[in-house]
């Protein structure tokens, strides 16, 4: 595309006459047919979204809208971060359909907006602030800068891996130990106790294989030596080598898309066991608390916590949370249904 520029380091020094705002046509908005219906500016953003794809022929990371304040900023402008880190800047013909359905998506009952604002929309998130909180950038002046302020998560991945890598590695301890006799036992006493149904162990190499081509480390011997008593157990929270790798997968993907900075939660406390972030790679979930929840083995604890350790993280958590210094420490808490975990529900059924 002639009108758009390849993303690098040097991007923030761009200005307004660099870009070659080509004037682009939304053909994709449908007629409108209720003002007042709630979906209104997410179908506005996902016409924008389709209309830019369409045009380019590439996929739409993200979509800058930015609208006029009928002083400086006299036109609609769109800015498309695109796959292939390449950033496509462009004018919207103002149609009468178009004018229709910008009318309704402002926000100043029904009034001009006075001040221009700029719209983030993605394919599942949608948001708005006045050009005027980015200080000292304009979108006029600093348009690099300004660009450059919005880029993606996908455009500086390099960037954010390298940063959360250097985060991780002081924490990383993927040797822990466990007493296998000990293990054996406590975990044939719950299994009587409670009555349970042991899926047998299956051959998980294959698993493990994936495992490892994805994460970047061996899959823990830890976990092995456990997955060799079982498969999982019907109708109860404890999960099998599948659903622990498909789980620990989803997190993963989390992970990946999240800067450190997202990650990291300075707000909270723990008891410095484990560390404060919403998740990591080296948290391997086993045991399913339910709505999105889980406990996990930690790979990666915190200065005051230990290689293997059980831990509560989730959708529900900010952050990591200490259940059980090991696995015998956690399996042993579950006879009798003792400790907090008894209100997680943790064992389904008999």
């Amino acid at each position: 595309m002639k009108h758009s520029l390849a993303y690098s380091k040097d991007f923030k020094a761009l200005k307004w006459n660099d870009f070659n705002f080509e004037t682009l046509q939304i053909k994709t908005l449908p007629v409108l047919e209720d003002p007042f219906h709630y979906s209104n500016c997410f179908t506005f953003r996902d016409a924008l979204l389709e209309a830019v794809e369409k045009h380019s022929g590439k996929s739409v990371f993200k979509l800058l809208f930015i609208t006029p304040d009928h002083s400086n900023i006299h036109q609609f402008y769109g800015v498309a971060y695109l796959e292939g880190k390449i950033v496509y800047a462009f004018e919207i013909e103002k149609t009468p359909l178009f004018n229709e359905w910008y009318d309704i998506i402002i926000d100043d009952d029904g009034e001009k907006p006075l001040k221009s604002s700029v719209y983030s929309f993605q394919q599942n998130s949608y948001s708005s602030q006045p050009v005027s909180n980015l200080k000292n950038i304009t979108f006029q002046e600093e348009t690099g800068a300004f660009i450059d302020h919005f880029i993606p998560n996908q455009f500086i991945a390099e960037q954010l891996a390298k940063e959360k890598s250097d985060f991780l590695n002081p924490f990383i301890q993927l040797e822990a130990k466990i007493d296998m006799k000990d293990l054996v036992q406590t975990f044939m006493t719950l299994v009587t106790e409670k009555r349970l149904s042991i899926n047998p162990p299956n051959n998980n190499d294959a698993i493990y294989a994936k495992f490892e081509a994805e994460s970047g480390y061996p899959f823990p011997q830890l976990i092995k030596e456990y997955l060799s008593l079982h498969n999982g157990i019907n109708r109860c929270a404890i999960m099998g080598a599948e659903d622990i790798y498909n789980e620990w997968k989803q997190w993963k993907e989390i992970y990946d898309d999240w800067t450190q900075e997202e990650l990291l939660d300075t707000y909270s406390t723990n008891e410095g066991k484990a560390l404060l972030m919403y998740t990591t790679p080296y948290w391997i979930p086993f045991f399913d608390l339910q709505n999105g929840n889980f406990l996990a083995f930690d790979f990666a604890p915190n200065t005051k916590g230990k290689a293997g350790q059980i831990i509560r993280f989730g959708a529900d958590q900010e952050i990591g949370y200490i259940e059980a210094e090991d696995l015998i420490t956690f399996l042993n808490s579950l006879k009798g249904n003792e400790g907090e975990i008894e209100d997680h529900e943790w064992f389904y059924s008999a």
